[in-house]
């Protein structure tokens, strides 16, 4: 009964999360199908042309015989699109998985982890199983960064993310060139919400020119379907297979999703009319709200986070802790219109 009580009395401090389907015929502003990959049916014709070969279940880790010609082919592709010389991909069923293995296995007793505070869940719960002493600081505050910096012992670690879910936005990249040129610190990049919607499908690092130890790419987003790679070094990729708890105790994929992001990944150019109407949807939001005076955060890249105000939105509302007041997410599509915009927001 006491465990009854405990959950009872936290339950009344907890917003309510129900699980959510997107009605279908209303203009998409929830989820990261930024390229409409999904919506316009791409998804759908790939998956119905897979080979029957991978058309089964993997039936144990890639460890322990489920193992499958798709997932190498997504890790070379990957090495292909965003490596660089002596680097190599490893594939992992999801970013939250390829997160907390990374963090939970390459950190030490004895390091530091630096972390902006609104990086993913995953990246935090990941940091507190590595032993590693852990800082965080406050939002794109780079000198708060800095003072802890200086206090830093053993292997330093900073991570960031190239767009933050929640608020949209980014780091300040001249910021963190000036911190890498006076502070010995691994920096570590997780992209999950750029991957793909860039220039060629180029990695935000790389666009920025940051250079990182390793970055986190994954297929859930605007690919459209699911899974992750870490890129690195050859010997952090090799360690992160030999000791990454999250692929050895993790049941593979179905070999017939690696099939579908290999298929995907194999045209990065395809892909570009997608990424230009989506870039010059987001351009164009960000100019209407400025013009309407309309409060907003993000929009660096297709997510906004907005203000609630007297007059509810039909859209996904954040509550505290995940941002500090609440607040509307929107995300942007392809697919979608500024008449849209305008009409989702009363402009």
């Amino acid at each position: 009964m006491e465990l009854e009580k405990r959950l009872r009395q936290r339950l009344h401090t907890l917003p309510e999360r129900p699980f959510w389907s997107r009605p279908a015929e209303k203009p998409d502003f929830t989820t990261n199908d930024y390229l409409g990959l999904i919506h316009d049916g791409i998804i759908h014709r790939i998956l119905s042309e897979a080979p029957r070969e991978w058309l089964r279940g993997s039936g144990a880790s890639r460890y322990l015989g489920g193992d499958a010609f798709p997932f190498h082919e997504v890790e070379r592709l990957a090495e292909v699109l965003w490596g660089r010389p002596h680097e190599k991909a490893l594939f992992f069923p999801s970013g939250l998985i390829a997160n907390l293995t990374f963090w939970a296995t390459v950190p030490q007793r004895g390091d530091t982890i630096l972390f902006d505070r609104e990086v993913h869940a995953s990246i935090r719960y990941g940091i507190r199983l590595s032993g590693a002493t852990a800082w965080g600081f406050p939002h794109n505050d780079w000198d708060a960064a800095e003072v802890r910096l200086r206090r830093a012992k053993g292997v330093t670690f900073l991570v960031i993310e190239s767009l933050y879910s929640m608020r949209g936005t980014s780091p300040d990249v001249e910021a963190l060139l000036s911190l890498q040129s006076r502070y010995d610190f691994h920096l570590i990049v997780d992209e999950a919400h750029t991957t793909f919607i860039l220039s060629q499908g180029r990695s935000w690092s790389e666009t920025v020119g940051l250079n990182p130890l390793a970055r986190l790419l994954t297929f859930g987003k605007a690919v459209g379907l699911v899974g992750a790679v870490w890129i690195g070094p050859d010997w952090l990729v090799a360690y992160l297979q030999r000791k990454g708890f999250g692929g050895i105790y993790t049941t593979a994929l179905p070999p017939f999703l690696g099939w579908a992001i290999k298929e995907i990944l194999t045209h990065p150019l395809e892909w570009e009319p997608r990424r230009v109407k989506l870039w010059h949807l987001i351009h164009q939001v960000r100019e209407t709200l400025e013009k309407a005076q309309r409060p907003y955060q993000g929009l660096v890249g297709p997510i906004a986070l907005l203000p609630v105000g007297q007059q509810p939105l039909p859209l996904k509302k954040l509550h505290p802790p995940t941002v500090p007041s609440p607040a509307y997410r929107m995300s942007l599509h392809a697919y979608n219109t500024l008449r849209e915009v305008c009409e989702l927001l009363g402009l």
